[in-house]
């Protein structure tokens, strides 16, 4: 009996110690366990993305709309450039460079297909060597473009000024601009008249012939572009003439420097680029000076 007795002392025993042993591994286990069973670390939210959309929508536009004007305008010459400037334009790149004597002649380079594709405004005239390579680079590559006529009078200026202001959204620039042109001729014409050279007798290089006109000179005759013929220089130095105006660009006017000996000579530009010139008024202000020079003389 008391060896039954102490053998149920035994066994409790026994079941208490691996009680006590089992609540001591457990947590042992758990802690020791594999990454694969172990709980797994809760990740980082993301950021809410309402607030990332408010934040860039709040944000300014890393590309601001281009201002009227402010556009890239690609001009072929430094005569066109000057009509684009009058026409409020203030980013404008030539194709043909300003030291150039005879700008139409400019042929398109290789590098220069790119700097027409990337203009947001091509403005021609028509009249250029590269015209028809230059519309073909157009055409396929969808460029905006205006085509002008480069004419010295304030008719014309007004007329093409204000095509390519439509295109640049610059149209009060340009009337501002185009009136203090129209004053410059108003007081040169004055001026002209005031020399009595409104009734007296000119000849002129065709290319000048419309500028005078506007300036309300009449010439007696005109000459070129091409070379002159010995029929031509007798016709016309027989006409009387006191003033010859010839082209900077293409003076074929320089026999009448021996035919008319005593007839003021002056050499008028179009083209800006001569002389420092950029501007229409340019232009004009230097082909005023020369003959006030001759005149003075």
């Amino acid at each position: 009996m008391r060896i039954m007795d102490r053998c149920r002392s035994l066994r409790a025993g026994a079941l208490g110690v691996a009680a006590i042993m089992m609540v001591l591994l457990v947590p042992a286990v758990w802690a020791g366990g594999s990454a694969e069973s172990a709980p797994a670390t809760p990740e980082t939210a993301p950021e809410s993305t309402e607030s990332a959309t408010e934040a860039t929508e709040s944000a300014p536009d890393a590309q601001a709309q281009t201002l009227p004007g402010e556009q890239m305008v690609l001009a072929t010459n430094a005569w066109t450039a000057a009509f684009a400037r009058v026409a409020g334009a203030q980013n404008i790149e030539l194709l043909a460079p300003y030291e150039m004597r005879h700008p139409a002649e400019y042929e398109l380079r290789a590098t220069d297909l790119q700097r027409v594709e990337q203009a947001d405004l091509v403005v021609y005239a028509g009249y250029e060597g590269m015209i028809d390579r230059l519309q073909n680079v157009l055409g396929s590559a969808n460029v905006n473009s205006v085509q002008i006529t480069t004419t010295h009078t304030p008719q014309v200026i007004t007329e093409s000024v204000m095509r390519i202001a439509t295109q640049l959204g610059t149209e009060e620039t340009a009337r501002a601009n185009l009136a203090e042109i129209e004053a410059f001729f108003e007081d040169w014409s004055a001026e002209l008249a005031s020399h009595g050279l409104q009734q007296g007798a000119v000849i002129t290089h065709a290319f000048q012939a419309q500028m005078l006109g506007a300036l309300g000179v009449e010439p007696v005759g005109r000459y070129g572009p091409g070379p002159l013929e010995a029929q031509q220089i007798g016709a016309l130095s027989g006409a009387g003439a006191t003033l010859i105006i010839d082209n900077w660009h293409n003076e074929v006017g320089t026999p009448f420097r021996e035919t008319l000996p005593d007839a003021l000579y002056v050499s008028w530009i179009n083209f800006p680029g001569h002389a420092g010139t950029r501007t229409l008024l340019d232009v004009f202000s230097y082909n005023r000076a020369q003959l006030n020079k001759e005149l003075s003389d």
